[in-house]
């Protein structure tokens, strides 16, 4: 695993080109819009966190073709997070359209680790890395990461 992280020089984030990533990885766009948006005409920080989780959400039915609902509610498995953080390049304001790009980072046995970018004009903006854990919202446990979920995780991280 001791592979160089796109968009790290020296141990520092750095902003990538939407050119930079894998072709054919699934993106969606996402809009700022003024409730983002601090008196300064910025997104406020804690926004970019909701809309990531947006993405993701997106994510699981526009690239994994899985349910993210039908897990929490139906089935019962959380899908939070144990770790979420960002680098930020530039601000956003409101108006803009960022195109949200997701990576896998790694499977493990309860967890996984998703990387996105989030490219304004074709340079990234800002990158989130968010580590899911799987649990049983019954007994509020984590669980192994269901097999559906496993595979298509793996079959993304592929292709």
């Amino acid at each position: 695993m001791n592979k160089p992280v796109p968009g790290v020089v020296d141990g520092r984030p750095t902003p990538l080109r939407r050119a930079d990533l894998p072709a054919g990885l699934w993106s969606t766009e996402m809009h700022i819009r003024f409730g983002h948006c601090d008196p300064a005409g910025i997104v406020y920080t804690p926004k970019f966190f909701d809309i990531f989780n947006v993405v993701i959400e997106k994510w699981y039915e526009g690239a994994l073709g899985l349910d993210y609902y039908e897990f929490i509610g139906k089935r019962r498995i959380g899908l939070g997070y144990v770790n979420a953080h960002a680098d930020f390049f530039s601000p956003c304001t409101m108006g803009d359209t960022l195109d949200v790009a997701v990576i896998v980072e790694r499977i493990g046995n309860s967890s996984f680790a998703l990387r996105l970018h989030a490219f304004r004009d074709g340079t990234e903006a800002l990158r989130g890395h968010f580590t899911v854990v799987t649990t049983d919202l019954t007994i509020h446990k984590s669980m192994p990461v269901p097999p559906d979920l496993r595979a298509a995780l793996a079959g993304y991280a592929k292709a």
